[in-house]
């Protein structure tokens, strides 16, 4: 697809993981286990399905040692570039890539992926539509639906509400004309007059799922490097463009964009035009390209600013392992999606290097090397991690258990998830539990619902 050449692959793996702080205490978010694996692997199989040779991981600079002894043990094809910022800067995603804007990292139009995306789908039909429109920002949606799990979560119960957003698309041309929060809104969704005046239609989406995957052109990246004022793609840049581009018109003032002194103490916010504005030259290319569609150019009425949403079908597989909800389902789907999800690599469901000596371990765990799994005990459904022991008389169903946890004898754990080197001692009864890392659970307990940490640990991030 010569996306190489074309777009740049950046990778936001900086996120402290705030949502699940249990899970995120010690380890970089990046780095929590899937199936076995680390959470960034999946972004970078995709990436390399979809021909890129190379890529700019952007992540915390402390961790920086950690992630790279990770994803040297993967042994990826693709050829990466981590880049690190401060862990006290407190960057969003648009901190970021007006981060690699300054450092001159950036010298294309780019393909901005989330390192939390779980996805088997292919980017063709995105790179389409961005090619098709020359869009300045095109984004990938989701049906929200298509993936769900009948176990609850582990922790305590709770009715808290999904994260949703009103996702108005022209039917005609894909083109993105609203994106809202639905927290932002308690009754009604207010919808301007001009932007019906426009584009007469509108398919208003509440069910689709922002998967974090944008194509931006670099002159938005050159953009953020003026406008220091965005921080965030999903929360600020997105509604921010898309509003900016369904304007009826946009007033241009006569100045240079390499002029820095010419827009000092003008409000950059407004001047996007500045940096999207098109000369005469590339405007009768494109209307006498036979490569771009120009059936639809009378819907650019003159715009340089365009936005476009791919949505893909319900038979495409998403998950944004960015809450404890979602994070639980990618574990729990990972050993019926890993065909489609990492390339070349056969599932190895068991370790060479694994020590099992129980009888009742089911084809739908998987065990990391260097575990050991004593006589008499009962495994189903669960993902056990590196250097884990598992007493006798254990009953284990349906958990993920990370690096070096320790199971004594006589214990009974369904639906829970372990954190690193934590102690589970003889005796205990766990269910819908969630153990933070290198916690003891003393002997004979029995939880239901809880979270079970060291509150000081939590701190730490």
């Amino acid at each position: 697809m010569g996306t190489s050449n074309e777009l740049q692959a950046v990778v936001m793996a900086a996120g402290k993981g705030s949502r699940f702080t249990e899970l995120t205490a010690r380890r970089p978010k990046c780095l929590l286990p899937i199936g076995n694996v680390p959470m960034i692997l999946y972004p970078l199989q995709l990436l390399e399905r979809s021909g890129f040779q190379d890529a700019i991981i952007v992540i915390l600079e402390a961790n920086k040692t950690e992630i790279q002894t990770a994803l040297d043990k993967c042994n990826i094809k693709i050829k990466y570039e981590l880049v690190g910022i401060a862990a006290g800067d407190d960057w969003g995603t648009a901190d970021s890539l007006r981060y690699l804007e300054e450092t001159n990292r950036i010298k294309t139009d780019i393909l901005v992926v989330s390192c939390d995306l779980i996805t088997d789908i292919t980017i063709s039909p995105l790179l389409e539509l961005y090619r098709r429109h020359d869009a300045t920002l095109t984004a990938m949606f989701v049906h929200s639906g298509s993936s769900q799990s009948l176990l609850p979560t582990p922790g305590p119960k709770n009715k808290s509400k999904l994260e949703r957003d009103f996702v108005g698309i022209d039917p005609k041309t894909s083109r993105l004309v609203l994106l809202a929060s639905a927290s932002d809104y308690e009754e009604e969704l207010p919808l301007k007059c001009s932007l019906m005046r426009k584009y007469g239609r509108i398919n208003l989406h509440s069910k689709l799922l922002d998967a974090h995957l944008y194509i931006i052109k670099r002159t938005l990246c050159h953009y953020l490097a003026y406008n220091k004022t965005l921080s965030t793609l999903k929360g600020e840049v997105l509604p921010f463009v898309v509003k900016k581009h369904i304007e009826k018109s946009c007033k241009i003032v006569p100045t240079k964009v390499e002029d820095k002194a010419s827009v000092i103490g003008v409000d950059l916010k407004t001047e996007l035009g500045h940096f999207t504005q098109e000369n005469e030259l590339i405007q009768k290319v494109r209307t006498m390209s036979a490569y771009t569609d120009n059936r639809f150019q009378v819907c650019y009425q003159g715009d340089s600013l365009r936005c476009y949403a791919q949505i893909y079908d319900k038979s495409a597989y998403a998950v944004r392992a960015n809450t404890l909800q979602q994070y639980c389902l990618a574990n729990r789907e990972i050993v019926e999606r890993w065909g489609s999800l990492i390339n070349d690599r056969e599932l190895i469901t068991v370790s060479p290097l694994a020590t099992i000596k129980s009888t009742q371990l089911d084809n739908t765990c998987l065990v990391a090397e260097k575990s050991r799994i004593a006589e008499r005990t009962c495994v189903r459904n669960s993902i056990i991690g590196p250097a884990v022991e598992v007493n006798q008389k254990t009953a284990i169903k349906d958990c993920v258990i990370m690096y070096g946890v320790k199971v004594g004898q006589g214990c009974i754990l369904q639906n829970c998830i372990i954190c690193e080197e934590s102690v589970i001692e003889d005796n205990c009864e766990l269910k819908d539990c969630l153990v933070g890392s290198h916690h003891i659970v003393s002997a004979g307990s029995k939880r239901t619902s809880e979270v079970l940490t060291d509150v000081d640990r939590l701190m730490e991030i």
